[in-house]
């Protein structure tokens, strides 16, 4: 989208009779006021933004793009990493430093990397989802014992683990089970020395030793074809094929009326995760013992296959039914262990070894390769770009205070809290205003308003 430029005079005129009006004392109502393609909110006063359910110090940036609104946050690195959340905050010191320096690595390995995706299309870092590493803003320090997962920020800044002069790609998964995977066997590619398979010493610690779910033949079927795999009308057979470790991905094989489909384990997992629910959401996720659901409906990629076929109902070799009139034949089980890719640092073993007497440093070695922490020096950026959304048709963002509007980077004004919600329209990003504003304002601010 074209960006419009010589917006900023006429819309600090709009700003300004905007806070004149707020200060009236006016009843909270939308009404719309201007347009921009770019906005950027910056916090005063101790002003926080909630994007979704979750808060953030921005400053917020505002894009408009043909997809949709981007919505990125500017932060200081150490206010980066005090927003992570990958584990609980009441673990052991030791693992909470050794998840910092795990956390920061990945950050300056992305950074050295460089964008792609949707990092260089709508122009930030590193996302704030699991795809990345969870980030949940400034709301995190105020979380039950957030002030000892800032103790551990401090306590290892500026360590990252280098790996022949460059940032190590510092993977991490919630568990691993008994033993962590090689990078190589599960997304393919090129091993990576300190992403190779060690036991994780977790046993009886983590809630995610093992896990079972069970899928009808037909159920099964029906799943991995809605995820693009030709799977004939019934399944005679399921079967999994792993090479020796360190040599390659394992195959998820399904024998059917239409031959033998391949399906990497990376994949396979992939389709039960968003199909299963999709398609079943009463029965997939699992229900787990004692409690509600698994997470996933295939929990990791660390799992063994069963296949129980159904009775036979042919007669010298010829069904008595069409293959989409046939009951369930049979059960596929997937029976696992841990949850997450498994690849690099498992959290619960992190914990488990701190139980168990071992410092991050020990940590760390252990389960990327013998890497210890280092300082990283300027490899870790200062300030980070966080992409909190894409593609939004409409950005709504509640300010707990006042906050700075800024217009392109020219500031237009200071508005203040309220629910504000941001739209996509054909002339870029509209400020939809919670106040309601009388005819003969609007008719003001209309012939302000850049065009």
């Amino acid at each position: 989208m074209r960006r419009r430029r010589g917006l900023a005079r006429g819309i600090s005129i709009v700003m300004v009779a905007l806070v004149n009006l707020i200060g009236a004392g006016a009843a909270p109502v939308a009404a719309s006021t201007l347009d921009a393609d770019q906005l950027t909110l910056e916090a005063l006063e101790g002003t926080t933004f909630q994007v979704g359910s979750r808060r953030y110090q921005g400053p917020i940036e505002l894009t408009a793009y043909p997809q949709g609104i981007a919505v990125v946050e500017a932060v200081e690195l150490d206010a980066y990493l005090g927003g992570i959340r990958e584990v609980p905050f009441s673990w052991p010191e030791e693992t909470l430093n050794a998840q910092a320096v795990a956390a920061r690595t990945y950050l300056a390995w992305t950074f050295v990397r460089g964008r792609i995706g949707d990092q260089r299309r709508y122009g930030y870092d590193i996302c704030a989802t699991q795809f990345c590493q969870v980030y949940v803003g400034a709301g995190a320090a105020g979380l039950d014992d957030g002030d000892r997962w800032l103790a551990a920020v401090a306590a290892t800044s500026g360590e990252i683990l280098i790996h022949e002069g460059r940032p190590a790609q510092t993977l991490y998964s919630s568990s691993a089970g008994t033993r962590t995977r090689a990078n190589q066997d599960i997304w393919g590619g090129d091993p990576k020395p300190y992403l190779q398979p060690v036991d994780s010493p977790e046993a009886g610690v983590t809630p995610y030793e093992e896990w079972t779910v069970e899928f009808p033949t037909d159920v099964f079927g029906r799943i991995l074809r809605r995820g693009g795999y030709d799977v004939g009308g019934s399944i005679d057979a399921v079967s999994l094929d792993v090479p020796p470790e360190g040599t390659g991905r394992s195959r998820v094989l399904v024998a059917s009326e239409d031959g033998i489909a391949a399906i990497p384990v990376d994949r396979f997992r992939a389709v039960m995760n968003v199909y299963g629910p999709r398609l079943y959401p009463g029965s997939y996720p699992a229900p787990r013992p004692g409690l509600r659901r698994w997470h996933q409906t295939v929990m990791s990629y660390t799992f063994d296959l069963s296949f129980e076929p159904g009775p036979d109902i042919t007669v010298a070799g010829e069904r008595f039914l069409p293959s989409d009139d046939l009951p369930e034949l049979g059960t596929v089980t997937v029976t696992g262990e841990g949850w997450g890719h498994g690849i690099g640092m498992s959290q619960w073993g992190a914990k488990a070894m701190a139980d168990l007497g071992a410092d991050y440093a020990e940590i760390l070695g252990h389960y990327y390769g013998g890497l210890t922490p280092r300082d990283g020096g300027g490899v870790v950026p200062d300030i980070v770009r966080v992409g909190l959304a894409v593609e939004l048709p409409n950005a709504r963002v509640i300010a707990d205070g006042p906050f700075r509007v800024l217009i392109e980077g020219v500031p237009a004004g200071v508005l203040p809290a309220g629910d504000w919600s941001f739209p996509l329209t054909n002339r870029g990003i509209e400020i939809l205003v919670p106040v309601d504003l009388p005819p003969a304002v609007l008719e003001v601010l209309g012939r302000n308003l850049p065009r």
